[in-house]
C-alpha cells in the first residue's frame, strides 16, 4: 500500500512538473513572438534573407528612373523651334494670315510651272533644292519669295501679272530664278529676322511662359518687307549679277532674261496697277544697264 501511495504521488509530482514546465515555455514562445514583431534588425535579416529588400531598391531605382524620363518628355513640351522651323512656321502663318488678300486658294489650271523651274535649276547646276510655288490670284504682290522649313523656298507669283505681260513657262522660270537667288542671298532674313528670333530659337522656357509677341513682331516685318519696303538698289544690283554669272553660258537664256526686263520696264512704266513694283523691285530699265555690256571707246 505505501508503495503504491508513493508511487501514485511521484507520478502525480511529475505530471505537475511536466505540467509547470509545459507552461513555462508555452509563455517564453509568446514572448519570443512579441520580441520577433518589434525586433526590426530581425524583419531586415528576414528581408534580405527573401531578397526583398533588393527588390525595394531595384524599385526605387526604376522609379527615379521613369520620372528621369516624364521629366524630359514634359520638358521638350516647352521647346521652342529651330530657327529653320521658325521661318516655316512664320512663313505659312503670315500666307494663311494673309489668304483673302493673295487669293492662292483657288481653281487653277497646271501651268507646268514647278516642272520647268525645276529643270531650269538643274540646267543651272543646282540640285536637290526644296521649293514650292504658290500662284496667286491677286496684282497686290506680284511677286516674292520667303523662307519655308529648315532651307526650303516658297515662291510667290502673280497670276494676273503674268498674263497681263503674256510671259513664257522660260520667262516665268526666269523671274523664279531670281527670286530664288534673292532668297539665296539672304536679304529676306537679313530684313525681317530679330534679335529675339535668334536668341530663342531652340532653347527651352519649360517652368516660364512662352514669348508670344516673338511670332506677331516677324509677322509685322514680313508686311513691311513685301509690302512696303522691298529690296535695295544695291540688292538688285548684286541678285542681277548673280544672274548674269549663271546664264551666260546659256547664251539663249540670257537673252531670254536680258528681253524678259525690258518687257517689265515697258509694263510697269505705263500700266498705274503695277506702280509700286519698282519699289519692291527696283529699277528694271536699271537692270538693263548693269547688263549691257560696257561701250569701247575708239
Amino acid at each position: 500500500m505505501i508503495s503504491t501511495f508513493k508511487a501514485k504521488r511521484a507520478l502525480t509530482s511529475s505530471l505537475l512538473l511536466a505540467s509547470s514546465l509545459a507552461l513555462g515555455q508555452v509563455e517564453k514562445l509568446q514572448e519570443e513572438k512579441e520580441l520577433e514583431v518589434v525586433d526590426f534588425k530581425s524583419i531586415k535579416q528576414v528581408l534580405q534573407k527573401d531578397g526583398l529588400s533588393e527588390s525595394a531598391v531595384q524599385k526605387k531605382k526604376q522609379t527615379a528612373v521613369l520620372k528621369k524620363e516624364q521629366t524630359s518628355i514634359e520638358r521638350q513640351r516647352y521647346q521652342y523651334p529651330t530657327e529653320g522651323e521658325l521661318w516655316g512656321l512664320c512663313s505659312e502663318y503670315w500666307l494663311v494670315k494673309n489668304a483673302q488678300l493673295l487669293v492662292w486658294d483657288f481653281v487653277k489650271p497646271d501651268y507646268g510651272i514647278r516642272e520647268n523651274f525645276q529643270a531650269l535649276l538643274e540646267k543651272l547646276g543646282f540640285y536637290q533644292k526644296r521649293f514650292k510655288v504658290l500662284l496667286l490670284n491677286s496684282p497686290t504682290l506680284v511677286r516674292a519669295s520667303v523662307p519655308g522649313f529648315d532651307d526650303e523656298t516658297i515662291l510667290l507669283l502673280s497670276v494676273p501679272f503674268i498674263r497681263s505681260l503674256d510671259l513664257s513657262k522660260l520667262e516665268i522660270s526666269l523671274l523664279l530664278l531670281e527670286d530664288f537667288l534673292r532668297l539665296e542671298a539672304g536679304h529676306f532674313k537679313k530684313a525681317v529676322a530679330t534679335e529675339k528670333l535668334g536668341r530663342l530659337a531652340g532653347t527651352n522656357f519649360y517652368g516660364a511662359k512662352p514669348d508670344q509677341a516673338l511670332v506677331e513682331e516677324i509677322l509685322r516685318k514680313y508686311d513691311e518687307q513685301i509690302h512696303r519696303k522691298g529690296f535695295t538698289f544695291q540688292q538688285q544690283f548684286e541678285v542681277t549679277k548673280k544672274m548674269d554669272s549663271y546664264l551666260k553660258a546659256h547664251p539663249e537664256l540670257w537673252n531670254t532674261y536680258f528681253k524678259l526686263l525690258g518687257k517689265i520696264d515697258r509694263f510697269v512704266k505705263v500700266n498705274t496697277q503695277y506702280k509700286d513694283y519698282v519699289r519692291m523691285y527696283p529699277a528694271p530699265e536699271m537692270q538693263l544697264k548693269w547688263l549691257s555690256p560696257e561701250e569701247k571707246v575708239l
